[in-house]
């Protein structure tokens, strides 16, 4: 995933679902086999932004361009680094948004305009660092017509049950978790972390969009705030 592509790449990818007014998500397969999540968010003034780029086929391009003008590209951390340059190459005038404790490293890539602090807002769209992880991820929280999205990625995965390496890298998989890399390299404060994301499962959200994996939602099986108690129990 750290390997940044300088021309530009198209692996093969679903088509873009269009989650409510405000959210848009597409999910792409990589060379290891892991399937990635680029998600997209419109403002209220019609600027994107674009979380975790993925680059697409023209014809889904044209499409987020018809929607609006993306103005912000988050590089969610320093391992998502694979398509941020060409991303920013393909939008000149759109800056670059990483979290503080990634930021370097994505600087290795492409220029940094500003951190997750200075991420473009409005009443309905915020982003913002998550505590107890050394400023290494954020959230985006989405407040739309369906309810409020939690844009998550590495910190949150739902993967279905897979074997070596892709267990390796985002284990426990068949389940909704937090990865061992990010409770082992990243978590230096459990009960800011655990306090954290309980409260935004709390504060009304009605999906939660991993990094990896399937949405978590409500089901007639379990509740999201269930679902999300078992990534919370892995802290």
């Amino acid at each position: 995933m750290a390997v940044c592509e300088t021309t530009w790449t198209v692996l093969p990818h679903d088509p873009i679902q269009e989650l409510d007014d405000r959210v848009w998500r597409v999910e792409g397969v990589m060379a290891s086999g892991l399937r990635r999540i680029q998600t997209l968010v419109r403002l209220d003034d019609g600027r994107i932004i674009l979380h975790n780029a993925v680059a697409l086929r023209e014809e889904e391009m044209a499409r987020i361009d018809a929607w609006g003008e993306v103005a912000a590209i988050l590089v969610p951390n320093g391992f998502h680094r694979m398509d941020c340059r060409i991303m920013q190459e393909r939008y000149p005038k759109a800056k670059v948004y990483a979290p503080k404790g990634g930021a370097a490293k994505v600087a290795q890539a492409t220029e940094v305009h500003g951190t997750y602090d200075d991420v473009p807002s409005d009443a309905n769209v915020r982003t913002r660092h998550i505590p107890g992880i050394k400023e290494q991820e954020g959230v985006i929280e989405v407040r739309g017509v369906t309810g409020t999205t939690l844009i998550f990625n590495d910190m949150i995965t739902n993967v279905a049950k897979a074997k070596p390496p892709i267990e390796w890298f985002v284990g426990p998989t068949g389940q909704v978790s937090i990865p061992r890399f990010a409770r082992w390299l990243w978590n230096n404060d459990k009960a800011a972390l655990r306090s954290a994301l309980q409260a935004m499962v709390n504060d009304g959200a009605t999906r939660v969009i991993p990094g990896h994996g399937d949405d978590i939602v409500n089901s007639s099986a379990a509740t999201l705030a269930d679902r999300m108690a078992e990534a919370i129990r892995l802290i």
